[in-house]
């Protein structure tokens, strides 16, 4: 109940999410393996899944209370009991069972290309996104109070402006996650999900580590640079439109405006806000998590060009007179 109320409220970290995130993905792995082969047996695998934790819970109960009775101080015991209620062997058999060879059911084949699956696929980025916006409101509400009282120092003007542009562009992914037209191709394998998913994500690294202490200068320094990064942001996401992905797809090929001057030009605008984010924290540490960024960032655009290149002939004539992030230089 303190983790809902920490989350409506915008006080959970951001990090504490992701571990929560990816604890009920690997969970419920077997059904999402199970949908995405097109699994005749899907619906059923989805209520084992569903169920898989109580009863193996229950069972261990009954077999061996033992491994229940643990010491929550031991963390070995923690992730004993843990793993074995959540990852026993119920849900490897029923990821087996998901894994299995066999014809594929084509009505969830189909499902995969409607406009609802899409949708679907995307509530999680839109929470997430708005869980986004909904932490930056506090602080925008204090730096607002002292503008009005006429209190404000510079940075606090400063401050206001940049993470006011950074709850738009939040606001502006989830409309664009809402209304974005349906693929007409997709990655393939799962190495490009992957790059796709750590490099949304893996900027949130940054913010658990300790806070430098610079001065009033760095600070105004750190903050411009959000500010710029997240109302470039805005504007190439604007221009994007319905067209955006977190994933390597295709939806329509956009080559105009900032996308005539480099071809990954949401890419650029976010490496020079993980610039300003990056002075904010702890260095070395906080600008080795964004070298590591801007390294899965040139991998997520490879990804993404294949599948451009493979849904529209005339891509390979546009990136050979087009840089990636750096007009006439990379």
């Amino acid at each position: 109940m303190q983790l809902w109320q920490q989350i409506i409220t915008g006080q959970a970290r951001s990090i504490s999410l992701l571990l929560w995130a990816l604890f009920l993905f690997v969970y419920f792995l077997p059904a999402i393996v199970g949908f995405a082969r097109g699994h005749r047996r899907f619906f059923i695998i989805l209520v084992l899944n569903v169920l898989v934790s109580p009863a193996q819970g229950l069972i261990l109960h009954v077999v061996w209370p033992a491994v229940l009775a643990m010491d929550t101080h031991s963390v070995v015991s923690v992730s004993l009991a843990a793993g074995l209620t959540n990852f026993g062997p119920g849900w490897i058999a029923l990821l087996v069972w998901a894994l299995w060879p066999g014809e594929p059911d084509p009505r969830l084949l189909k499902a995969q290309e409607t406009k609802y699956y899409d949708a679907v696929a995307a509530l999680p980025l839109i929470l997430w996104f708005a869980y986004g916006a909904l932490q930056l409101r506090a602080v925008l509400a204090h730096d607002w109070s002292l503008i009005a009282d006429g209190g404000a120092v510079l940075f606090v003007w400063v401050q206001f402006f940049a993470l006011l542009a950074a709850a738009a562009f939040d606001l502006l992914l989830i409309y664009m996650l809402a209304v974005r037209d349906r693929p007409v191709a997709r990655s393939h394998g799962v190495w490009p999900r992957v790059f796709g998913v750590a490099g949304t994500f893996m900027g949130v690294g940054i913010l658990q580590l300790p806070v430098a202490h610079l001065s009033l200068s760095m600070q105004i320094v750190a903050a411009t640079l959000i500010g710029l990064g997240s109302l470039g942001s805005l504007l190439v996401l604007s221009r994007l439109g319905k067209s955006f992905s977190i994933m390597p797809e295709a939806r329509k090929l956009v080559t105009g405006g900032p996308y005539a001057l480099v071809r990954h030009p949401l890419y650029t605008v976010e490496i020079i806000t993980i610039a300003g984010t990056a002075m904010q924290f702890q260095a070395p540490w906080s600008w080795a998590v964004a070298l590591v960024v801007v390294a899965l960032l040139w991998v997520r655009s490879h990804f993404e060009e294949q599948v451009l290149a493979s849904a529209y002939p005339e891509y390979g004539e546009y990136r050979a007179r087009t840089k990636r992030f750096i007009p006439g230089v990379i």
